[in-house]
């Protein structure tokens, strides 16, 4: 344990930058750091610590398994990214996956099934197949076994070396799923003078158009007192005596 001027430490306070050595494996930001009496100590915590990781991760895994099922079967309205997501160190990891799932919207839902530091692994691919789910690397790449899984199922595969890019291009996903905008515009507005009654026909309206036009096999919305009392197709439409497809 070395301090900022490359010194050997035995201890250090609260606040005080350190270089550590020997350890295992790089932890993540906000990990706890503890101080044991001794090695078989520090191993039966560290033993305990991997066997609730694995739990987790493989909690998480079955999570997202069993969602992507309930989703297939259910007949729910609103459209879900799933991603898959591995990144070059924790703080990149955790930004991006941050950006992603502030993305979600009421039509649609960005769900990071998974993410990770470090190359895209064949276990990646296998939870992405089975989520069916987008792969997404940030400067990282797939490896082989990875790569044969991706071509041979046709994952969608996507590299990324910018944050806003790999954002950009979700969005971008996201709105082809999104629900289309319908906006309702009126080209025409009649009004009732009239009602006649043909034995074969029914009830037909005698009109005068007073806004726009009024075109055969559109829409029509017929009001009373500003009561919606019929919604439908204008099916048929003369003037006079002759069939026209328009009326102005």
């Amino acid at each position: 344990m070395t301090n900022e001027l490359a010194q050997q430490v035995d201890e250090v306070g609260p606040a005080m930058p350190v270089e550590i050595q020997g350890l295992g494996g790089t932890p993540d930001a906000g990990d706890d750091f503890m101080v044991v009496a001794d090695e078989k100590k520090a191993r039966e915590v560290a033993n305990f610590r991997q066997g609730k990781y694995r739990e987790v991760r493989l909690a998480r895994q079955q999570k997202a398994k069993l969602e992507n099922m309930f989703s297939q079967m259910g007949q729910d309205e609103v459209a879900k990214v799933n991603i898959v997501l591995k990144a070059d160190v924790q703080g990149s990891l955790e930004a991006i996956k941050g950006a992603l799932e502030e993305l979600s919207t009421d039509e649609v839902e960005v769900a990071v099934v998974s993410s990770g530091v470090g190359g895209i692994t064949g276990t990646d691919a296998n939870l992405a197949l089975a989520s069916e789910a987008i792969v997404v690397g940030f400067n990282v790449r797939a490896d082989a076994a990875a790569r044969e899984i991706i071509e041979r199922e046709g994952l969608d595969l996507r590299y990324y070396s910018v944050i806003y890019q790999l954002i950009d291009e979700v969005k971008q996903a996201m709105s082809g799923m999104l629900a289309p905008e319908w906006k309702e515009e009126i080209v025409g507005v009649a009004e009732v003078r009239d009602v006649f009654r043909a034995p074969k026909i029914g009830a037909i309206a005698g009109c005068m158009v007073i806004e726009g036009n009024v075109h055969r096999n559109k829409k029509i919305r017929v009001l009373r007192d500003d009561v919606v009392i019929y919604e439908g197709e204008l099916e048929s439409l003369r003037r006079f005596k002759d069939d026209v497809q328009g009326s102005a």
